[in-house]
């Protein structure tokens, strides 16, 4: 027997699909015939049970407790916001996005977060209130070149007239 009638002969006896195996895990049915698993709860009883969630005199079960995720000590939006209003009012010629980033500061008592975690929240909070400020006209952003660095400075005034 050669290499290639092996490999038939492995392959022949492997299970087959629809013959030795299914595709659901149970063999056909028999045309014609339905075999269902008569229900194992008592009718009644699960009649009674459900009458009972409908029942006005009982008293309801307490369901005001309510998931909370655990609340970590990232920088918010509000905070970043005010952070580089603050910075800005003290530098009218305006600073790069890097400087309004926050100094890494303790863990407040809440949940420590991992220090990439934090930077990531503090990157990511100042970017954000970096555009909505420009978006509302507060502040102004340069890019002197394609994938440089961006320049942020107060808004010009509005000119007099």
């Amino acid at each position: 027997m050669d290499e290639s009638q092996a490999c038939a002969a492995w392959l022949d006896r492997r299970p087959q699909l629809g013959h030795d195996e299914f595709i659901r895990g149970q063999p056909p049915e028999a045309f014609g015939t339905v075999a269902e698993a008569a229900p194992d709860i008592d009718i009644i009883e699960f009649l009674w049970a459900s009458m009972a969630l409908f029942d006005d005199d009982l008293p309801r079960p307490d369901l005001s407790e309510k998931y909370f995720p655990r609340s970590r000590d990232l920088y918010s939006i509000p905070e970043a916001r005010a952070r580089i209003l603050t910075f800005l009012a003290g530098a009218p010629e305006g600073v790069p996005f890097e400087q309004l980033l926050p100094e890494e500061q303790p863990a407040p008592a809440m949940i420590a977060a991992e220090p990439a975690l934090r930077a990531r929240a503090a990157w990511t909070s100042t970017f954000i209130a970096r555009l909505e400020l420009a978006k509302q006209g507060e502040v102004a952003l340069a890019q002197v070149k394609n994938f440089g660095a961006i320049h942020v400075s107060p808004a010009p005034g509005e000119p007099d007239g």
